[in-house]
């Protein structure tokens, strides 16, 4: 009878030997995309965990936790560098591993997007820096103050991202890029650069935060076109905060922005923070002077500090503000009689 026990044991054991070997031959050799060939980044500071955490949503990989003992395992976790890598053929976790032991010999450059910056701000420096053409810059990113500007065609970029499904389809990606500084592989497409640039937007958002702007109930694009704003009009995090609270009550009133900034991007310039009349006259949807509420898109790329102040704004019970001339500094009021009164000491 034990005789018979042994040998049921050894008899599992046997199976569930065969079956761990089967399993992990499934992790690592089955094709965890449709296409053969891919491209992924790893980012400055990136763990091992967060990387295939975010591989692995990103549909790259199918397996985390399995990559990450295998890459332990292949001694690849301490080798790691920051970049762009490349897997050929299908796409399996030892393709990935593999791409990421091989240390990248391509030539880099750095690209850096200022926070603030529009989409000619972008243009301009793209063809400053022999990257590529204005026009193909607006090719692929639309061109500022325009509604289906992809009519010809969709481009590609970011349509597997979670944060570009929010943004409404008939408008470019102004306010869309994270500005940073990155390293780019000097014969890198302007494509490649961009879907860089939005990928990077995209992991800055987190499900905490989709989830308490659902329950602002605010949408995504929303947040985004103030942040953009906020971004123009004042410089801490304590004002944006401030006057993020501000500008939601006054959106929510119907009443018009009136920021400033949204003129500036209306008309193109980016001198003082002050508008003309006549500027202020301009017809666009994107003048918040002329139409209340909130313009149809971003007019430049914020900063995560501004993103987080249109989520997280700060309450209080001012209605109106200016920037002083020689410091910058910003300057509330309650009332229409108290702005006036801070626009004689300040402005004049």
């Amino acid at each position: 009878m034990a005789d018979r026990f042994h040998k049921f044991i050894g008899l599992c054991v046997v199976v569930l030997c065969i079956f761990v070997c089967v399993y992990m031959l499934f992790a690592l050799f089955f094709q965890s995309s449709k296409k053969d060939g891919i491209s992924f980044d790893v980012f400055e500071g990136e763990s091992v965990a967060a990387l295939s955490t975010r591989l692995f949503e990103e549909g790259v990989i199918l397996h985390p936790q399995f990559f990450r003992r295998y890459v332990a395992f292949k001694d690849i976790d301490r080798k790691i560098h920051t970049g762009t890598f490349f897997v050929e053929g299908k796409v399996t976790i030892q393709g990935v591993a593999n791409a990421l032991a091989t240390v990248a010999t391509r030539e880099e450059r750095s690209i850096t997007i200022i926070p603030g910056w529009n989409v000619r701000d972008v243009a301009a420096y793209i063809e400053k820096e022999d990257i590529g053409t204005k026009k193909q810059v607006y090719a692929l990113l639309g061109e500022p103050l325009s509604r289906n500007v992809f009519a010809a065609g969709t481009p590609s970029l970011g349509n597997t991202l979670t944060l570009i499904s929010h943004k409404p389809g008939d408008l470019g990606f102004e306010g869309y890029l994270a500005p940073d500084t990155y390293r780019v592989f000097s014969d890198a497409t302007l494509e490649d650069i961009f879907e860089k640039l939005l990928i990077h937007r995209d992991a800055q958002f987190t499900d905490t935060m989709y989830a308490d702007i659902k329950q602002s109930g605010r949408t995504v694009h929303e947040v985004m076109v103030l942040a953009s704003i906020l971004e123009r009009e004042v410089r801490t995090d304590v004002d944006r905060a401030i006057v993020a609270d501000l500008f939601w009550r006054r959106y929510d009133l119907g009443w018009a922005l009136q920021a400033d900034s949204t003129v500036h991007y209306v008309v193109g310039t980016n001198g003082s923070v002050f508008t003309t009349p006549k500027d202020r006259d301009t017809d666009s949807l994107w003048n918040t002077y002329e139409y209340p509420g909130l313009p149809p898109g971003p007019i430049s790329f914020p900063s995560l500090s501004s993103i987080q102040a249109a989520i997280y704004p700060q309450s209080n019970e001012y209605w109106y503000f200016l920037t002083t001339l020689d410091t910058g500094d910003v300057k509330y009021a309650k009332t229409l009689e108290g702005h006036n009164r801070n626009v004689a000491t300040y402005l004049r």
